[in-house]
């Protein structure tokens, strides 16, 4: 039942981040949910539909600001913010 869930975040005992749903499972879900969700909840990804162009654009700007994006990384989460936050989804 939600109501425990929703007297505690009330209470201030939940963050909205704690009772958010996760990124999707996939390649590329670790990855974004160590660079992007230190500071964004999944809700607020999820709210965006890009194609990987723009998604390329959003993860350099992140990076800008200091998101941490190993080389290694970055082409995956870039692919990963497209397939499930894409254009259509």
């Amino acid at each position: 039942m939600m109501l425990p869930v929703l007297a505690a975040f009330l209470a201030g005992g939940l963050r909205a981040q704690d009772t958010a749903p996760s990124f999707p499972a996939g390649e590329g879900q670790a990855a974004v949910q160590t660079a992007c969700a230190a500071c964004h909840p999944p809700a607020i990804v999820a709210s965006k539909r890009y194609d990987a162009d723009k998604w390329a654009e959003v993860v350099d700007q992140m990076i800008g600001k200091g998101a941490k994006v190993s080389d290694a990384d970055y082409d995956v989460i870039v692919a990963y913010l497209a397939k499930n936050y894409g254009v259509g989804k």
